[in-house]
């Protein structure tokens, strides 16, 4: 990494020990006012941030050009940001789904978060305090103030590697570690490469403006993602591993295009073994997930006559409390049929019209007890002579 012309001044132990004055600054008087003040709270943060990084400079005596670095940024480079946010944005997120599953209960962390950050700002006044305020007071003070007490290592991949660590413990946050690491690797790995703060700075932002846009639209259109805490991330791990799995090569392509002089070939190939092996297990999981939430997959098909024209489809049991949806799908008839499910102990979960139409299908939600069940088909007299099939799953 490039050295500023006071770097005598500075020591990789003073990074430590700003760190630290940032992170007891956070606990002891931030969240006090974030938790007191709300969103107002948050703005002091974000500027108290900024005012610890030019009051570093000061005391140090560093030059504050050189330790918020501002260059001209190519269209090569704007490209290379862009491509390097696209990449890591699905993994952040699969990040904190793997958090979720190994520490369950941090994802309350996630309901708590979003209530705080979505629950009265306006979209506007959302992209200034979540997107513009932290791309720009985050990075004065991480890849700017502490990032140049490192900047004597000589290793780049040591300084990416501390960075990264520190803008995870900086978020507070067990669910988020992961994710926020993710991220300050990247815009540290940028720093260090091209001693240019200003492409950290909208790759902050474009990252947060995902976020924000991602929210605010599924709002719009009256879509609701349900609590964190009751998830089950276990489930959508495998999908976040499919839809992430090209993130390895986009973010190589990212870095290829900030820093051709350093770019080996061999990297693409790596990136493609990472992006199918995230491809292969998210299938997998996916599948395997599936084939273990499914109480029940049944395909049935029988004459209706004028003497037996109830007829007991099937039945299963069901080992513990659970919640279950039932998908009934019926075919090759016209008549009109009830379908019920009882259980041995008295219990009728559902007794339910099959709907008329073109795709006769009927969707419930239910509550299942430790029982013994049974499902029953109950035709109408203008079934008779019919042999409809039934296509029934219990997950």
């Amino acid at each position: 990494m490039e050295r500023i012309s006071d770097q005598g001044r500075l020591r990789p132990w003073m990074g430590f020990v700003l760190f630290g004055i940032e992170l007891a600054l956070f606990l002891v008087v931030f969240t006090p006012l974030q938790l007191n003040l709300g969103i107002p709270g948050l703005i002091i943060t974000e500027l108290g941030l900024l005012a610890l990084a030019v009051v570093f400079c000061l005391v140090c005596r560093v030059k504050i050009k050189e330790v918020f670095p501002i260059k001209k940024v190519t269209l090569k480079d704007l490209f290379g940001c862009i491509l390097l946010v696209i990449g890591i944005f699905p993994i952040s997120i699969m990040l904190v789904a793997l958090t979720a599953v190994i520490i369950p209960g941090s994802a309350g962390e996630a309901d708590q978060l979003s209530g705080f950050l979505y629950g009265s700002l306006s979209f506007p006044a959302a992209v200034l305090v979540i997107c513009v305020l932290p791309a720009i007071c985050e990075e004065a003070i991480h890849r700017g103030a502490i990032i140049s007490n490192f900047r004597s290592i000589k290793r780049d991949w040591v300084i990416v590697l501390i960075m990264g660590i520190f803008f995870g413990l900086f978020h507070v946050t067990v669910l988020r570690f992961l994710s926020t690491m993710a991220l300050g690797l990247i815009l540290s790995f940028v720093v260090v490469k091209k001693n240019n703060i200003l492409l950290s700075c909208l790759m902050h932002f474009m990252n947060n403006l995902l976020s924000v846009a991602i929210t605010y639209s599924a709002g719009a259109a009256g879509i609701s993602t349900g609590s964190a805490a009751g998830t089950d991330y276990s489930s959508v791990l495998g999908v976040y591993l499919i839809l992430g799995c090209l993130s390895p090569i986009l973010i190589t392509l990212g870095a290829m295009l900030l820093c051709p002089q350093s770019h080996r070939k061999i990297r693409f190939l790596y990136a493609g073994i990472l992006s199918a092996v995230m491809l292969i297990s998210g299938v997998g999981i996916t599948a395997v997930k599936a084939t273990k939430d499914m109480i029940l997959t049944a395909d049935f098909s029988y004459l209706v006559t004028e003497d037996d024209m109830n007829c007991d489809l099937t039945d299963f049991d069901v080992e513990e409390d659970c919640n279950a949806t039932v998908v009934v799908i019926l075919t090759n008839a016209e008549g009109d049929y009830h379908v019920r499910i009882d259980g041995d102990k008295g219990s009728n979960i559902i007794n339910a019209e099959v709907p008329q139409g073109n795709v006769r299908m009927f969707t419930y939600n239910i509550g299942l007890q430790e029982d013994h069940y049974t499902v029953t088909v109950v035709p109408d007299d203008n079934a008779v002579g019919e042999r409809p099939e039934f296509h029934i799953t219990i997950k």
